[in-house]
């Protein structure tokens, strides 16, 4: 918003100085100035709006063995679905300070058969805090989304910058933008497809799969909470809070650093 203020400056004052006083700015001689004579005049310039910052994401990008596609939002490269990777399962009641991984409604600790599941192929992997942070989740050059690049991709979607900093949902139509257009009730609008896979207790069970999905970042808020997002089916916004414990599970995106 600064450049394309900076922009409107140069467009509106600068042509007014000097010896180009009489300089039009209505190129496109429609009695209106705005947005398409700037397009008009940064083209002159063989340039166009909004300017290209050179960000190219990949379509897809493999880590340990599995291919995750690849979205770009704004100035981020995403990926396109929840982390999956596995190396031990636990129990849902696995409750503590040690990392620990889940899949959804699977009550057992073989790997092999937790990703034989419906679930697994769905949603990816429910981590506890302490694995997200912990393990190697990311390929190299990518790293765990924190609070920030959550702004900054809620940003570049439409939520308000006074907004983004708030708690509960907010936005107005964000969360329906990112949420699965098939599973679930969104619109899918930038691939991102979040599907609806519930997560893990404190007291040791699964629930709410088909309403909510938890979203873990890597910021922390405190020794025993970060901060986190949810999607839900009764609201089109996007819910960020810091009142979930580490050990619960949920799931994670890796963003390009």
């Amino acid at each position: 918003m600064r450049l394309f203020s900076a922009l409107l400056l140069l467009f509106f004052v600068v042509p007014s100085r000097g010896q180009e006083a009489c300089f039009n700015p209505d190129l496109s001689n429609d009695g209106v100035v705005g947005s398409a004579d700037l397009v008009l005049l940064l083209s002159y310039y063989d340039l166009t709006w909004p300017l290209d910052s050179g960000l190219s994401c990949e379509a897809s990008i493999t880590h340990q063995g599995h291919e995750y596609g690849v979205v770009q939002i704004g100035e981020q490269c995403w990926f396109a679905e929840n982390c999956r990777y596995l190396p031990a399962v636990s129990l849902p009641s696995s409750m503590n300070w040690a990392p620990h991984a889940f899949v959804l409604d699977y009550a057992g600790t073989d790997v092999a058969a937790a990703m034989a599941t419906t679930a697994y192929a769905d949603y990816g992997v429910l981590y506890n805090w302490h694995a997200f942070t912990q393990w190697d989740l990311c390929p190299a050059g990518w790293h765990m989304a924190t609070d920030s690049d959550w702004f900054a991709m809620e940003a570049a979607i439409g939520v308000e910058e006074l907004e983004l900093e708030t708690t509960g949902f907010r936005g107005d139509n964000q969360g329906e933008q990112l949420k699965d257009s098939v599973m679930w009730n969104g619109t899918d609008d930038h691939g991102m497809a979040f599907l609806p896979g519930g997560q893990t207790f404190t007291n040791g069970t699964f629930g709410n799969e088909g309403v909510i999905t938890h979203i873990w970042t890597a910021t922390e808020f405190s020794t025993l909470y970060p901060w986190h997002r949810v999607f839900m089916s009764g609201s089109d916004g996007v819910y960020r809070n810091n009142n979930v414990a580490k050990s619960v599970g949920g799931y994670g995106r890796c963003v390009m650093d």
